[in-house]
This record gives C-alpha cells, structure tokens and sequence, in this order.
C-alpha cells in the first residue's frame, strides 16, 4: 500500500502564515476555528469544488500534519486525491480514516467507490454492504453495489439494489436506466420498458443501443400478452429509426421467451419461423424442443447446421454473455487426480476453448467435432495434434483403446440416452483411462430435452449407464446463465475400469 507522507508541522505552519498574508478571509477563518487545522480543510474544500485538485490535497495534507487523527480530514484527502486519479493514494487515506472510525458509513462509501475504481470488486463489493448496513437509506451505495454485482453478472442481486436505491432516490435516472437493462436480462419487458421512459423523463438520453432494447422489451411484450404477428407488425413504429431487421427480433424473440419460459408464445414464434423455412434443420430441432417432442439425441444436421453459423459469435457469446467457465473447471477436477497423459481427446471440441487448459495435462491432444465452422476456429486457436470432423459416438467406436484422457465439455448436452455414447468412450480408452464431462442436472431422474435444445441429465442416469466406468469425483456447480439466471450442473470424473 502507498506510503502517504505528510508534510512537517513547521512547513505547514510556514505554510499557514503566508496564506493569512495573501488571503485576509483565511485568517479569519483560523479566529474562528480557533486552530490552523480547520482552517486548513475549509479552504482545501473550496479548492476541491473548483476543480483544484492538488491544491485541496495540499491544504488537507497540511492540516492532517497538525491533526493526524482526524477521520474526517483522511477521507477528505482520499475523495480528493481518487478525483485526481491517485487512486494508491486514496487507498492509504481511506484505509486510515476507517482505522480511526470504523464506524462512519461515508467513508466506507468513499473505500467502495476507490476500490471499484481499482477494479478491486471483492473489497468493493464489502465497503458498499458495509455502507448499507451503518445507514440502509444510503442510495448511492445501493446502486453503486447494483452496478458492480451488475458487472459480476449477477443479475438477481444486482436487481435488487438498483430497486433499493431507487426506493430511496426515484429522481436517480441513471438508477432508472439500469433497472431498464437488467428488468430486460430477467425477462420483465414491461418493467425494462417502464425503467428506459422514467430515466429518458428525468432528462438521462437513452442511446440508440437502449432504445432497440427498449423497442424489443415493448415487443415481447406484446407478444406475450397478444399476438405474435400484430406484434411484428407493430414493431417498426415502436423503434423508429433504430428498427433492427424483423428476421433478427423473431430470432431472438424465439430465444429468448423459450428461456424465459414463455413456451406457448416462442412455439407460435417457431411455428411462424419454421413456415418460412419449412427445411431449416435448426428451426425444427428447436421447435420441437419448445414442444417438448420426446427424443433421445439431437440430430446430426442440427448440432451440424446451428454451430457453422454460430461458430464467429461462439467464443464472444459463450465466456462473456453466458459466463462459461466449464474447460477450466474440468482441467482442474483432472489435474486433481492424474496429469501426464499421452494421447488425449477434446469430444466436441467446438471452436478450442479447452486446448489451453488441456496442453499442461499431457503431451497430444486430438479434437472431434461435428461442425466444419468449428473446426476452422479450433485450427486458428492452435493447440491440436489432430482435428478430425466426426461424428462423436462413431469417432470413439473406431478409435478402440488410443486415448487415456477423454474431455467432454458440453457436448453430452446434445445426446439423451447416454448409454451408446458412454460405452463408446470406455472402448476407446485404455484401461485406467479417464472420462470427464460436463452435464445439465435434470429436475427429476433420467434425462430431459429443454426448451433450450438442450438435454439435462441426473446423476444417477450417468452411473446406470457408465457400467465400464468407476465413478471418481463429482462437482456440482453453475454451468452457465440461462435468461440471466444460473444454470445448474454437474462436473463427472470417470475411470476407465
């Protein structure tokens, strides 16, 4: 932590004198604060709210020479010194003010805001609860905790301290204009809606971006309240000029109210999509899904057809938007047990998120994967010995007893019954060989197709059916978010026996 060295009493004394010369008004100040030390902070704020940033840290570094164990005047430093961008310094100020009062709920706002601008979200994110619990109606430091859970993607939490601030400030519209952008990540389009028009009324301008999403948040609504078509009818006077391209809201209105739930209404927004394009592979598959037409595998030309269109946005979509973490996750849960593998196989391999944390693991690393486009930006990633487009049951049948590593990352997502893919993976690993996979946990027993389009399976129908494996480690744990909320599941690591 920065050092903060405060000046000698005798330089700021020297420093007092010429100012009651050159500043007649300064001078009366110190007759009646009766000491040179208030004086000091009264014209080091005034400095402060003209901008004049180094002199207010002069004058409060000055008075803290001649009162060092004044709380007040080290937070007075830290805001000052945080507003010139010497954020260290800041750092040191505050940490000291809050070790000579504990207890005062504005400087533990004032550490929040240092900290959150250090990107140091952990100690920010306890400087704005402790805030909140010295004095619940702070509204500042409910929607500054809003905002960092915001970032942190927990949109839930961040929910409700955007609400807790507006409750004890309606006039905040930056507030408002957040509470749009996460009532639209839950799926509470009226409520987006509503939150966008009171930040653009307390005179905060929404951007073209907001006002799509605004547009959007008024059409699904109207969807889900109405009709489907009156609704893409209607949409081009709602956005105006920002109107995005009506193929592109159907698209994205089937996913997202399949997500959130709302089955009825994206069924009738397939079937219209499917009518356009009655041979779109993807457009039946998901379809079906939302109908929850019963199946044990997701077909070949849909896993084949939605991920070549899919692969450029894969990457973007998945570790930023979705928050997946799984490859990580997995190599950890392997390095656990075992590393030095000689041949290892990335099932599913998709566009080489896990050649990384796959390469310290062992020597050779081979990937399979259904879709060419995925392959392509695997190759471009780099890390493989071998990147083959294949089928994944009909890859392991014909690869007998070659791996002693097989990682599926959320690949199994696609298949139902895991039996035939299970007992093809113990064939082509070696004896002692390792399986890990990553899974959706199913509700119930057995295994399930989702809206999503993808399968969730149970714990217990991965030990039905993985006879050829013993069962070494399991980890439950968020997959991924789904309509901003996590999805729940399950990491399995098996032992060829």
């Amino acid at each position: 932590m920065t050092t903060i060295q405060l000046p000698d009493v005798t330089v700021t004394m020297t420093l007092v004198a010429t100012l009651q010369a050159s500043l007649p008004h300064f001078g009366r100040m110190i007759d009646q604060c009766g000491h040179p030390a208030p004086a000091l902070r009264q014209l080091g704020l005034v400095h402060w709210e003209n901008g004049r940033f180094d002199a207010a840290a002069q004058c409060f570094a000055a008075a803290l020479s001649l009162a060092p164990q004044n709380p007040d005047l080290w937070r007075d430093l830290a805001s000052v010194t945080s507003a010139a961008d010497r954020d260290d310094e800041a750092l040191t100020a505050i940490r000291t003010s809050l070790d000579l009062d504990p207890l005062n709920a504005q400087s533990w706002q004032t550490l929040a805001g240092v900290a959150d601008r250090l990107d140091d979200v952990e100690t920010a994110e306890d400087a704005y609860r402790r805030t909140i619990a010295l004095k619940p109606e702070a509204a500042a430091a409910h929607l500054g905790l809003g905002l960092l859970l915001f970032r942190k993607k927990r949109y839930d939490d961040a929910l409700t301290a955007v609400r807790a601030s507006i409750a004890h400030d309606p006039v905040n519209g930056l507030a408002h204009y957040a509470l749009g952008h996460l009532s639209f990540i839950v799926s509470d389009f009226a409520g987006c809606a509503r939150a966008f028009d009171e930040a653009a009324r307390l005179t905060l301008p929404l951007d073209p971006p907001t006002r799509q999403k605004r547009a959007r948040a008024l059409t699904f609504q109207a969807m889900i309240e109405g009709s489907v078509q009156d609704a893409l009818r209607d949409y081009a006077e709602i956005a105006g000029e920002d109107r995005e391209d009506l193929e592109i809201i159907a698209r994205d209105a089937f996913s997202v109210l399949s997500a959130a739930g709302h089955l009825e209404t994206a069924a009738e927004i397939g079937r219209l999509r499917l009518a356009e394009k009655p041979n779109d592979p993807v457009r039946r598959y998901l379809l079906d899904a939302v109908l929850g037409r019963a199946m044990t595998a997701a077909p070949m030309e849909y896993i084949e057809t939605y991920f070549d269109q899919f692969a450029p946005q894969f990457d973007s979509k998945l570790l930023e938007t979705l928050q997946y973490e799984a490859p990580c996750r997995m190599a950890q849960l392997v390095a656990g047990h075992r590393t030095g593998f000689r041949t290892m196989l990335d099932l599913g391999c998709g566009t080489g998120l896990a050649a990384a944390e796959l390469q310290p693991l062992g020597t050779s690393l081979v990937g399979v994967d259904l879709s060419a486009g995925m392959l392509a930006e695997a190759a471009r990633r780099g890390g493989y010995a071998e990147l083959v487009k294949a089928e994944a049951v009909a890859y392991l049948k014909a690869s007998q007893n070659r791996f002693d590593l097989v990682f599926a990352a959320d690949s199994l997502i696609y298949f139902g019954d895991l039996g035939p893919l299970l007992r093809a993976a113990a064939g082509a690993l070696v004896p002692g060989g390792l399986f890990v996979l990553s899974i959706e946990l199913a509700a119930g027993e057995g295994f399930t197709l989702q809206p999503s389009g993808r399968f969730a399976h149970s714990l217990e129908h991965i030990r039905s059916t993985a006879t050829d494996f013993v069962v070494l480690e399991t980890v439950e744990s968020r997959i991924r978010l789904e309509a901003g909320r996590p999805v729940p599941g399950l990491y399995v690591l098996l032992e060829r026996r």
